[in-house]
């Protein structure tokens, strides 16, 4: 292939023409691009020549059934099409008496990028250029003529063989040089771009069986059989086949105990520090930038993070037997767990979720999950893949470990990825749309939702931008990016550079909704766009609108769950949030949202049950100690009491278990309580909102008040619904309560939408709502006059007095 132009030695006037071979021939920038095909077919011919060519050797190719002279003068007519390269300054297509040829130092092509990339062993670049399957050479120029026609097909060929000789042998090296993942992925898209390669069938097994996934060792086994089955021979070579039954006869190795850096081990329940009462699970309430935090949250609903995907679209997924490798009872047992997991999953989706029983086949999914399960000592581990059914390359993999004394999390953990990553994946290929049949997209759809899933933020937002480039009509994915680009709006410190990440999410909105006026997920986005605390609360028109047209859209219900909850409006966030928990089955943090809010609302007898069901579904999880304390706090002295004298006595140390000690015993000594608060606070400021309800529980109202005084009105993470539940009313019979509300902005809130919260309607309060609203704003308003007064007496200096 010819020598390609340095891209650091373009005109920045005049851009370098490539030229996209493999595949439909088009050329970029677009306005090189020619209209007639015959003048594409040229300019292709021109651009895979090695020199000058002869105008009888173009004309008989293209126009072969013609009189010579006719012949030349059509060649001299499609000339006149590539003006644009002919009269280039400098030229770039030289045409004279007898020759045509195009200036090589001037262009460049994908071909050449592809093997100058395999030369260089740069994976990222190879995989950049070389595409999946239907990516013949100049797959759209057939048809022209004959004798063009047949030496297309020869081109092809002699192309085609030199593209896998020199990628495989780039695939050869990396793996000889123990670079598997890189190995991996070269192989996978070659297997993709020529199906009955023997060669990349091997490499995969090889790599497959060297990182340890024996399943996917089978499962490139299976793909090869099936390629090679529609060919002349009809079954692989012997060295395939042998190759085969030497890896499934061989146990392969294991990966080593400690995990790669991007796959976070998960830790024991004796392993987990003490953390403030009515903190997130998911880490520190922050900026973004510092880990997106879940949408359900243990003790008050949290910032913005990434909400799960759309209910289950037109799709079908089908969920394999978990296989245990190992085979012995532990793992059998936790595959079965799993399973049952799986069902409940397939029974939510509505039928869009298939399991198998290992006795059925059915061969009519879009989408195929496996999942196995390795026993490595006294650590178990899952390894989920997602599979593409139609071209049987592997989409998606992650692999959890866990010890063996702390297996329900592994199995919780293991659930919500598989069920996350097929729910995405099928919401972003569209609601009621057949699967997408471009497989560069699938795998581009997959890649995405795994940075959703590990809340990779930055890497998300960079391939919903490539997905909206290559497919601009796409609504969803408009959406999906509005959506990421409101996730990172609190990664930055600066105020300006915020509310310039908020403008770009809002206009993305607006450009999903234009394409798509009923796009749910862009009314989500937008009402994640919000300024300061109350984001969620000022998003609830929006989502409103999003339910409007989609009553049972999760996203929406979640978010509404959420607005309703911290905008004191608890009894009717209830229904939302169970018809959001009851989508996603597999999700313990939305069951424990139900739990929350139940109690809230002054439920506990129906928050007690929902709780006995979740302990059923996931005994032993770390979380259920968090949400058993929090209802015993809510039950009194004797409940608190109970669960103190259960606990160990490392436990009874902790922040939250000196806290159930005060509600069970008022008269112990609250030194020691009263020196991790203030440890705690000095951590955590948003915990005041925490400690002002404990103290209202017990009694202190003191305390209490000092501090709910304390407590942030910015930077909250939403903790002041801590406030609302029932054990705290007498905190909000005070009016001060009322005053630090209409700090956070809730009373303006409350009085723009002439909506009040629940607690208005609670007997004993010492203020009317509406009123003391008005007397808030009077005095903020006498308040703003008399410093305006001030500044304007300050301004015109001293009086002087009469002389």
């Amino acid at each position: 292939m010819h020598a390609i132009r340095a891209i650091g030695a373009q005109s920045d006037a005049a851009p370098t023409p490539t030229f996209r071979l493999l595949g439909d021939f088009t050329v970029d920038p677009p306005a090189f691009v020619p209209h007639g095909r015959k003048a594409r077919a040229l300019l292709a011919r021109l651009a895979l020549a090695d020199g000058p060519l002869t105008r009888d050797r173009l004309s008989t190719l293209f126009w072969s059934r013609r009189a010579e002279t006719q012949a030349h003068a059509s060649l001299r007519q499609c000339l006149m099409e590539l003006k644009a390269w002919t009269r280039a300054s400098p030229p770039l297509i030289h045409a004279d008496r007898d020759t045509v040829r195009i200036d090589r130092a001037q262009v460049a092509d994908d071909m050449s990028f592809l093997l100058a990339a395999c030369a260089a062993d740069d994976t990222e670049k190879a995989l950049r250029w070389l595409p999946g399957e239907g990516a013949a050479l100049l797959a759209d120029l057939g048809g022209i003529d004959e004798v063009w026609d047949d030496w297309l097909a020869a081109e092809r060929a002699r192309r085609h063989e030199g593209i896998v000789r020199e990628v495989l042998a780039m695939a050869d090296r990396l793996f000889d040089a123990g670079a598997i993942d890189q190995t991996l992925a070269v192989a996978e898209r070659m297997t993709r771009f020529d199906p009955c390669s023997e060669h990349a069938a091997r490499l995969v097994m090889r790599a497959r069986w060297q990182a340890g996934d024996d399943d996917g060792v089978r499962h490139a086994w299976q793909r090869i059989e099936d390629a090679v089955a529609r060919g002349l021979d009809g079954k692989p070579s012997p060295e395939t086949r042998t190759l085969y039954k030497n890896l499934t006869a061989s146990r392969p190795p294991r990966p080593a105990p400690l995990v790669p850096a991007s796959i976070v081990p998960l830790r024991s329940r004796n392993q987990q520090t003490a953390r403030p009462a009515g903190r997130p699970f998911a880490g520190r309430v922050g900026v973004l930038a510092a880990g997106i935090v879940a949408l359900s949250l243990v003790g008050a609903d949290a910032p913005r993070g990434a909400p799960r995907a759309a209910a289950f679209a037109a799709p079908v997924v089908r969920i394999e037997p978990v296989v245990p490798r190992g085979g012995d009872a532990l793992e059998q047992q936790f595959a079965d767990a799993l399973a049952a997991d799986f069902v409940r999953l397939a029974t939510a989706s509505g039928g869009v979720v298939r399991v198998l029983d290992g006795r059925t086949r059915d061969d009519g999914e879009d989408f195929i999950v496996r999942v196995a399960i390795d026993r490595e000592g006294n650590a178990l581990s899952s390894e989920s893949r997602v599979v593409d059914a139609v071209g049987g390359s592997l989409l998606w993999s992650n692999r959890l470990y866990e010890t063996t004394g702390n297996l329900t999390l592994l199995r919780e953990r293991t659930a919500v990825s598989v069920a996350n990553m097929v729910d995405c994946g099928l919401s972003m290929n569209g609601r009621d749309r057949a699967l997408a049949t471009n497989a560069d997209r699938r795998v581009l759809v997959f890649a995405i939702c795994d940075a959703n899933r590990r809340r990779e933020i930055a890497r998300m937002t960079s391939l919903l931008e490539e997905m909206t480039r290559r497919w601009p009509g796409d609504a969803s994915a408009w959406a999906w990016l509005a959506l990421a680009r409101a996730m990172s709006i609190d990664g930055s410190d600066r105020p300006a550079e915020r509310e310039r990440r908020r403008q770009v999410a809002i206009r993305d909105v607006h450009h999903a909704l234009t394409l798509d006026p009923a796009n749910v997920l862009a009314l989500v986005a937008w009402s994640w766009t919000g300024r300061g605390e109350l984001f969620a609360v000022e998003g609830l028109p929006k989502i409103d609108r999003a339910l409007a047209i989609d009553p049972d859209f999760p996203p929406a219900l979640m978010a509404n769950a959420l607005g309703l909850f911290q905008a004191g409006f608890v009894g009717a966030s209830v229904d939302p949030a169970i018809r959001a928990a009851e989508a996603d089955p597999t999700s313990i943090a939305k069951a424990f949202g139900v739990v929350r809010r139940l109690a809230a609302a002054g439920r506990l007898k129906d928050a007690s049950d929902r709780f006995a069901e979740v302990e059923r579904l996931w005994p032993g999880h770390p979380d259920l100690a968090e949400h058993r304390r929090r209802l015993a706090e809510e039950y009194g002295r004797t409940a608190a009491a109970a669960l103190y004298r259960a606990a160990k006595p490392d436990e009874r140390r902790t922040f939250e278990l000196l806290l159930l000690h005060q509600i069970a015993d008022p008269a112990a000594d609250r030194s020691a309580l009263d020196a991790a608060a203030e440890e705690e606070f000095a951590r955590h400021p948003p915990v005041a909102y925490y400690l002002a309800a404990h103290y209202s529980r017990t009694g202190d109202m003191a305390k209490a008040l000092a501090w709910l005084n304390r407590a942030p009105v910015r930077d909250t993470a939403g903790q002041w619904s801590l406030l609302y539940w029932p054990s705290v009313a007498p905190l909000r019979r005070d009016p001060r309560f009322f005053v630090k509300m209409a700090q956070i902005g809730l009373v303006d809130y409350w009085r723009r939408t002439n909506r009040w919260p629940d607690f208005c309607r609670e007997p004993g309060l010492r203020y009317d709502c509406r009123q003391e609203a008005a007397r808030l704003v009077a005095l903020g308003r006498a308040l703003g006059d008399g410093i305006a007064l001030n500044r304007r007496r300050q301004s015109q200096g001293p009086r002087r007095a009469p002389s």
